[in-house]
Formats: structure tokens, sequence, C-alpha cells
């Protein structure tokens, strides 16, 4: 069984939900759901999207989550359309020059840019 597949499972049986339910919960048929728990098929582009809409995810299951569709997927996009036109070549830049160098990072590294990313987060989230 996938991660996905026991996360999507967990938090079905945590909501009290059958099968059925969730699937329409999230806008997919049944069928279309049990593949993806049984990794027959794979989760949608807009999976993340649709879980985060129908169900009310605490930060650290919706952060683990976007872990297990990005890494299902072999990938994780960066969405830039909320970002002023103006700003754009900057953050596009900073964000292909991370996502080049990320496999160059050692573990090390890579916690230093985590807390610190953490950290930005903690001070920009309102309270």
């Amino acid at each position: 069984m996938t991660d996905i597949a026991k996360f999507l499972r967990k938090l079905r049986i945590e909501s009290e939900e059958n099968l059925g339910d969730m699937a329409e919960r999230l806008g997919l048929s049944a069928a279309y759901l049990s593949a993806i728990e049984n990794d027959k098929r794979t989760a949608p582009e807009d999976m993340k999207e649709r879980l985060f809409e129908a169900y009310d995810l605490p930060e650290e299951q919706r952060l683990e989550f976007a872990r297990l569709v990005a890494e299902s997927r072999k990938k994780v996009e960066i969405g830039l359309a909320a970002i002023q036109r103006e700003n754009l070549p900057e953050y596009v830049d900073t964000a292909v020059l991370f996502a080049h160098d990320l496999a160059q990072m050692n573990r090390t590294q890579l916690a230093e840019v985590k807390e610190l990313l953490q950290r930005i987060k903690a001070e920009t989230t309102p309270m």
C-alpha cells in the first residue's frame, strides 16, 4: 500500500466515512479513489487542492499530504500566479536556482534551508 493510500484510508477512518463518501467529497468516483488507494492509478494533478477544500486539515497534515503527492509524481510545483508581475523574474530566478541546487545540497545544508524557511514562515504567519 502506498503512503498516499495509507494517508487517505486513515483520514477516511478518522472521518467515519466509507470509500464512496470520501470519493464524493473529493469529486472522484469511488472506483477511481479505490484505484488510487490500491496503487493502480496515480492521484490526479489537483488531488491536494481537492483534499484541502474537502477537509479541514491541520497544517502538519497538509504538509505531509503535499509531500506525498509530490513524491508520487516525482515533482513539486511552485505556484507563481499570486506574485505581482513586476516581481515575477526575481521569484522565478530564485525558484529555478533553488530547484537546480537542491540536488547538490548535503543533509546539513538541507536542514539549514528548511530551518530558514520555517523561520520565515513563522514570522509571516498571522497570529
